[in-house]
């Protein structure tokens, strides 16, 4: 009877023993960040302009300086040209950047005695030539309206063509590479030209192009 007992007792001890055993391990303070995708925009030697700074929406900037002013005046057949520096200022590198251009608006020269009527936005208006460059503004590719490696070729109705084919609605309309970057932290330089044509007409006198370039990036 006694060993029946202890034998009982010792078997239930056992049991209690493995029931008590177990181990552990855990990580702590996970966190998942995402990178950024953020551009500036610098004109010419005005200071640069950020994507997310102030009067930005959704990481927007409507607000960067203008590449040309009133005071910026333009002589049949000679090009006039606005320097840009588009920086990828965030964590990721760019995959797309492209290029569009708001409609092209009339608006009399500032100070201009009598506006001669014309339309520097129409076929016989204005050229436009958009022309990548190294560090130091020597051309390396043309992306408008040549497509081809070297100088740009300032050609008739470029002005109006462009702000009519490449609205802000559509930013794929002209891509500046693919993939191209720039990579995060790196920059790529970019000359906006424009010009009157060299047979322009007495009606361009005192008229004004307006417009508004978009610059925009994606991974």
């Amino acid at each position: 009877m006694s060993l029946l007992v202890v034998g009982a007792l010792s078997s239930l001890t056992a049991a209690s023993t493995y029931a008590l055993m177990n181990t552990e391990s855990t990580n702590v303070l996970n966190t998942a960040s995402s990178g950024t995708l953020t551009l500036s925009n610098t004109v010419n030697s005005g200071s640069a302009c950020f994507s997310y700074g102030a009067g930005s929406t959704g990481n927007t900037n409507p607000g960067c300086d203008a590449l040309f002013t009133s005071a910026t005046l333009n002589y049949p057949g000679t090009p006039v040209t606005a320097k840009v520096k588009i920086k990828d200022d965030g964590s990721l590198d760019v995959g797309t950047l492209s290029i569009a251009m708001s409609p092209c608006a009339v608006a009399a020269t500032p100070g201009a005695p009598a506006p001669g009527g014309g339309n520097p936005c129409d076929a016989a208006g204005d050229n436009f030539a958009l022309q990548e460059t190294d560090s130091s503004w020597n051309p390396t590719f043309c992306w408008y309206p040549d497509y081809s490696a070297g100088a740009c070729t300032v050609s008739a109705g470029t002005l109006n063509y462009f702000s009519t084919n490449a609205p802000p609605a559509n930013p794929y309309n002209l891509s500046l590479g693919y993939p191209s970057g720039p990579v995060h932290a790196a920059t790529r330089y970019f000359q906006v030209i424009v010009q009157l044509p060299t047979g322009a007409s007495n009606t361009l006198q005192g008229e004004a192009a307006v417009f508004t370039l978009n610059w925009h990036i994606e991974t």
